[in-house]
C-alpha cells in the first residue's frame, strides 16, 4: 500500500488524518472543499494535496521531486489554478493572443505572479484586493484545458471560491455535474455561506481550525526566513504579544498585523480616549494622518479597536487579555462611568460601522468619524 503523508500544524492534525486515509485507501474525493478563518493555512494544504494526488513514487506521496510533484509547485502551470482578479486583470489577453514580440502581461503571466506570492507565503491575507473576483471566463479558461490533459492526473486548485460570480458559479456547478475522470477539484474558502449550496452540497467538507499561539509564531517565523535568499542577511522576526492574540490562531492574520499593530493599536488607545474626552479634532486629526480611505484597511483598524473595547470587558472580569500591551495604555480607571455594558454597546457601534464600511454604504472616513461621535454615547 502506498503511503501518504501529509505535514502540517499539529492543530490541523485531525483534518489530514482524514484525508490521508481517503488517499490511502483509494477513496478521495474528485472535490473538496476547505475552510476555515482567513490565514490559517488552507492554501498551504490545497498545494501538499495537490502534490499527494498528482505523486507518481510507488512507496511515499509526496515525494517531492518527481513530475507530478514538480508540476505541482510550478508556478507557470498557470492551468492548476483558479484565483480571483481585478476587471483589469480578468481582461488581461492570454498568451494564445498576444501578438508576437509583445511586451504585454498576458493573463498568464498575472497569475503566476500570484502563485507565486502563494507559494512564498500561503498564508497572506492581503494578497487579493477587495474588488477581485471569480469570473465565468476564468471557470472558461479552466474547462476548456481539460481537453489537454492526456491521461495524466489533474489538480485544480480554486481559491477564495466565495469569489466566484453567480455566472462563474454555475458554469463550475456544471463542470462538478460531470467531473472528468482522473481530475480533482480543491477549493479554498473562509466564506462559505457565500457559495451556492448546490456546490458545496457536491464536495467533501473539511473544516481547518485556528493554530494554537505557540504554532502561530513557529509558522509566522517560519515563512519570513524563507523569504530571504540568504539566511546570513535573514531579518530577525519576532511577534509581539500583542499581534499574537490580533491573530486568533491565524498566521496570516498575524503577519498583516505586525506591519501595523505598532501603529494601530496606539491609534484605538487614541481614540477610545478622544471619544471619550470628546477631544473630536484631535481624533479626527489623527485618524487624517493614519489615511484610513480604503474601506479594507479601515475595517482592519476597527477590528483592533474591537479587540481593543473587548480586551476592556475581560479587563473588567478579571480575564486573561489578548492585548495586553495595548489594554493597559486606555487607562479606563480613569472614566468610572464606563462599566461593562458601556463597553458592550460600544462593541455593537464598531460592528456596525464596519458593516457599513463593507457594504460601501458610507466612505471608511465619514464612518469612522461618525463612530467616534457616537461611541459610549450616554456615558460620557
Amino acid at each position: 500500500m502506498i503511503e501518504y503523508i501529509l505535514h502540517g500544524p499539529a492543530s490541523q492534525e485531525r483534518a489530514r488524518i482524514r484525508l490521508m486515509s481517503a488517499l490511502r485507501e483509494n477513496r478521495f474525493p474528485q472535490s473538496i472543499l476547505i475552510d476555515g478563518p482567513a490565514g490559517i493555512g488552507k492554501k498551504a494544504l490545497a498545494m501538499k494535496l495537490a502534490q499527494a494526488l498528482q505523486c507518481s513514487d510507488p512507496n511515499e506521496r509526496p515525494c517531492g521531486h518527481c513530475f507530478g510533484c514538480r508540476m505541482a509547485m510550478d508556478s507557470g502551470a498557470t492551468d492548476s489554478w483558479v484565483i480571483p482578479l481585478d476587471t483589469k486583470e480578468a481582461h488581461s489577453k492570454s498568451g494564445a493572443d498576444v501578438a508576437a514580440g509583445s511586451t504585454a502581461k498576458t493573463i498568464e503571466d498575472i497569475k503566476k505572479g500570484y502563485i507565486e506570492e502563494i507559494q512564498k507565503n500561503p498564508y497572506r491575507v492581503d494578497l487579493f484586493g477587495t474588488a477581485s473576483f471569480i469570473s465565468v471566463d476564468l471557470i472558461r479558461g479552466m474547462t476548456g484545458g481539460f481537453a489537454m490533459k492526456g491521461d495524466r492526473v489533474r489538480v485544480v486548485i480554486i481559491a477564495e471560491a466565495d469569489r466566484m460570480n453567480e455566472a462563474a458559479s454555475n458554469a463550475f456547478l456544471k463542470t462538478l455535474e460531470d467531473v472528468p475522470p482522473d481530475t480533482y477539484f480543491i477549493l479554498t474558502t473562509s466564506s462559505r455561506e457565500k457559495m451556492l449550496q448546490t456546490i458545496r452540497s457536491r464536495c467533501l467538507a473539511l473544516h481547518l481550525l485556528p493554530l494554537t499561539n505557540d504554532e502561530v509564531r513557529s509558522e509566522c517565523t517560519r515563512v519570513m526566513s524563507g523569504e530571504s535568499s540568504d539566511e546570513d542577511e535573514a531579518p530577525e522576526f519576532e511577534l509581539s504579544d500583542d499581534d499574537v492574540g490580533l491573530a486568533v490562531g491565524s498566521p496570516g492574520k498575524a503577519l498583516y498585523y505586525a506591519k501595523y499593530s505598532g501603529t494601530w493599536c496606539k491609534l484605538a488607545v487614541e481614540f477610545l480616549r478622544k471619544s471619550l474626552l470628546q477631544d473630536y479634532t484631535g481624533l479626527f486629526m489623527a485618524l487624517k494622518d493614519a489615511e484610513l480611505d480604503e474601506a479594507y484597511e479601515a475595517n482592519r483598524f476597527l477590528e483592533v479597536l474591537s479587540f481593543l473595547i473587548a480586551d476592556l470587558i475581560r479587563l473588567e472580569a478579571g480575564a486573561p487579555l489578548r492585548l495586553p500591551e495595548t489594554t493597559i495604555n486606555v487607562g479606563i480607571e480613569n472614566f468610572p462611568r464606563i462599566n461593562a455594558t458601556a463597553l458592550e454597546l460600544a462593541l455593537v457601534a464598531v460592528q456596525e460601522s464596519m458593516s457599513r464600511i463593507e457594504s460601501r454604504r458610507v466612505t471608511a472616513s465619514m464612518s469612522l468619524q461618525n463612530l467616534s461621535l457616537k461611541l459610549f454615547e450616554g456615558y460620557k
